[in-house]
């Protein structure tokens, strides 16, 4: 029978709640987990609750709905069919499947008890700590940034974005050897960046980066990647590399953002990168180098919240994106 479970529900662009709604049973090759710790995408859920996230010309997604698509936590109960899990095994989780006719999945992911297919579900390393694993899909998309240029060591890499996303895009680059130069806005991320995810920072509030580049990269930067997501850091990065070099468009770049001048790349033959979403593979890849420490998750954590705080959390990531990294939902 379906039963009733707590949810984090946006009811408009402006207000977001933590509500009852209803799950169903687990049908054959699902499973139940009961969450831990979900992570919030703070730019992706930020423009979802606003309407800004959809292919250009597509209505938004409607309200209410449940927002997010990462969590860690236990396997409550298993589905028919459903094979090498077990009740009570710690897992990351993805989305959930809802019996709610009022309330819809914005992907459904910070929602107490998640009914998901097994395909969604990953076991956890034993002993990992469940906040390093609860952010495993934005994390996975800095390392699908970090992992699709070749990187040979000693390489330059210019990320620009002092987000989540840029943050990991960088660890994942200087993972693989690259020297990596972390730009951004905001002096309090840049502190975290220097510590965990860069090897020079810079503030483009202080320093321009053609000055930055000069003297980090006179040649210009083996690599550029732009976490920003607009066509003006995109204008700005592409003169910075050199010939032949390579640009990784991690952004998520919105209706009237996403128009650029080809003839910037095309000019300096630069090969372009676009990676987006998840798969399977990339997010247990991710999943190993959290768990080595090689990517870092809980340093970039500013705030983990009680989940009955979500309001308080949701307002900052609507309306004060300045005073926040990371937001962590704890459930239990």
């Amino acid at each position: 029978m379906p039963f009733k479970t707590r949810a984090v529900v946006a009811l408009s662009p402006e207000k977001v709640v933590l509500r009852e709604v209803t799950v169903p049973d687990p049908a054959p090759g699902e499973v139940v987990v009961r969450a831990e710790y979900s992570s919030i995408s703070t730019g992706t859920e930020r423009w979802v609750i606003t309407g800004q996230f959809h292919a250009p010309g597509a209505k938004p997604m409607p309200h209410p709905m449940v927002p997010g698509y990462q969590k860690a936590g236990v396997i409550e109960a298993l589905g028919a069919e459903v094979t090498g899990l077990r009740v009570g095994q710690r897992v990351f989780a993805t989305t959930s499947r809802m019996a709610d006719d009022e309330v819809l999945p914005g992907w459904g992911g910070h929602i107490e008890h998640s009914i998901l297919p097994q395909r969604e579900v990953i076991p956890l390393p034993e002993g990992l700590d469940p906040v390093k694993a609860s952010a495993l899909v934005l994390t996975q998309v800095g390392y699908n940034g970090g992992f699709r240029p070749p990187v040979k060591p000693g390489m330059s890499a210019l990320v620009i974005g002092d987000g989540l996303v840029g943050q990991w895009l960088a660890q994942a680059l200087r993972h693989r050897g690259a020297r990596v130069v972390l730009a951004g806005r905001r002096a309090d991320r840049l502190a975290i960046a220097a510590k965990w995810s860069a090897d020079v920072t810079t503030n483009v509030r202080e320093t321009p980066l053609e000055e930055v580049a000069k003297r980090e990269a006179p040649a210009g930067f083996d690599i550029v990647a732009d976490s920003v997501g607009t066509r003006a850091s995109l204008e700005q990065v592409i003169p910075l590399a050199h010939h032949e070099s390579h640009l990784v468009l991690n952004g998520y770049y919105r209706e009237g953002e996403n128009l650029l001048d080809i003839q910037l790349l095309h000019g300096r033959e630069i090969t372009t990168h676009a990676p987006a979403g998840w798969t399977r593979d990339r997010l247990i890849a991710t999943l190993d180098l959290v768990a080595k420490d090689a990517m870092h998750v809980r340093e970039l954590m500013t705030h983990i919240m009680p989940v009955e705080e979500a309001s308080e959390a949701y307002d900052l990531v609507l309306r004060k994106p300045s005073e926040f990294l990371g937001i962590c939902l704890k459930w239990q």
